[in-house]
């Protein structure tokens, strides 16, 4: 039996901890470009804090369940655990409450008629429903005086310390974020966030890009002693460079080391930039890298036009720069065979070095990429259908067979 599937595993506090980093990302680009000043903290004020210079202007709890079951009961652990830090934190600064918004953020649900649900956001409500902070104060001073759970002795305790006056003041300031999404959704949410800032189609992109770089300093403000805060000018500026990056002609090559199924290899074997090579005499490994240049180009170009970052006529006029430098080559080829011809081997010969030159020497840029398998993949693309050709007499050497 693996440790997993026993109830030591620790799947569900990681993916916490995992929560809060990603969700404090999230929430942090609503940040960006409107207030210069704001700085995040995880594990520091609280689970996530949201501070200008040291001084708290949001607190969040977050609680994450991988199986979503949980609900916010009026007797609900989270809940209370949660009132506990805050209940604390207001008995130290009572001022606490007035200026700071405090939102227990959750995948869990809270039920209509509780405590939690009349502590929703004001437009969570539908017709007829608003927020109540006093009736839920109510239900939730009626759980304390019942106690019940001994586990949550110590948060009953902190809640009911606080004066009624206190109690209410404290639950006027909280929010119940409730049915969030999973640490796996997150990236929806944060490539929402993105689109604005990415061209057409490269919202994921530049979210992994902004990840690959927040977990890295997440780790350093936590390692450091006292826990750093984490400035927005910090993420302004890198979404800069990703912005840069992404701009609409910095194409992305993500396709480079990507290769075809063995079904696929099997029905290129038939395809007419196959028989071209082997014309020529070209076999073994050589053709296999052919067949991989020839899908990879294919599946990058079939890519870029999906997700509509090519111009229209682009792929068009990129083909035709291929063709033309292809065109004298091909030409000084078949003047030096001249009208008296040349044997077959004289013939594949000739062909192995024009398309040698293919393989080692074509390199012409789409926009900003420069990828050998783009150039020569989509040689073999045009080679497929008879635009070019190898072998001196390609065209009747090729054009019988189904292409």
């Amino acid at each position: 039996m693996s440790i997993a599937s026993t109830n030591f595993s620790a799947a569900p506090s990681a993916s916490g901890y995992l929560y809060q980093a990603r969700l404090a990302l999230a929430l942090c680009l609503r940040h960006v470009n409107a207030d210069a000043g704001v700085e995040v903290g995880i594990e520091r004020l609280d689970d996530v804090s949201f501070e200008r210079d040291g001084t708290p202007l949001e607190l969040l709890q977050a609680k994450h369940h991988i199986d979503r079951i949980a609900s916010l009961t009026d007797k609900s652990v989270d809940l209370w655990k949660t009132l506990r830090v805050w209940s604390e934190a207001t008995a130290k600064d009572p001022t606490l409450p007035a200026r700071t918004r405090l939102a227990l953020v959750t995948t869990g649900r809270a039920p209509s008629d509780s405590a939690a649900a009349m502590l929703l956001p004001p437009g969570a409500y539908s017709e007829g429903k608003t927020r109540d902070p006093r009736a839920a104060a109510a239900l939730l001073v009626a759980v304390a005086e019942a106690g019940g759970n001994q586990e949550l002795k110590a948060a009953y305790a902190a809640f009911m310390a606080l004066s009624p006056t206190m109690r209410a003041s404290l639950l006027s300031s909280v929010e119940i974020l409730d049915n969030q999404p999973l640490v796996t959704d997150l990236d929806k949410t944060i490539e929402n966030d993105l689109r604005m800032l990415a061209p057409r189609g490269q919202a994921g992109v530049a979210r992994e890009r902004l990840e690959g770089w927040w977990w890295p300093r997440v780790c350093r403000a936590l390692m450091a002693s006292p826990v750093e805060s984490i400035s927005v000018l910090e993420l302004e500026a890198k979404l800069d460079d990703i912005r840069d990056g992404l701009k609409r002609d910095a194409l992305v090559a993500d396709q480079e080391h990507v290769d075809p199924t063995m079904d696929e290899i099997a029905d290129y074997e038939r395809r007419a930039f196959v028989r071209q090579l082997k014309a020529i005499g070209v076999g073994g490994n050589r053709i296999e890298y052919a067949k991989r240049d020839y899908y990879r180009a294919f599946t990058q170009r079939s890519k870029w036009v999906r997700e509509h970052l090519v111009f229209d006529g682009e792929i068009a006029r990129y083909e035709m720069t291929l063709i033309e430098e292809w065109q004298p080559r091909f030409q000084q080829m078949r003047d030096k065979i001249g009208d008296g011809g040349m044997t077959d081997l004289g013939y594949r010969q000739a062909g192995q070095e024009l398309y040698s030159w293919v393989e080692a020497d074509a390199r012409f840029p789409f926009r900003t990429v420069t990828h050998r398998f783009l150039t020569v993949g989509s040689y073999h693309i045009l080679a497929n259908e008879l635009r070019v050709g190898w072998h001196p007499d390609y065209e009747t050497a090729c054009a019988t067979e189904e292409v």
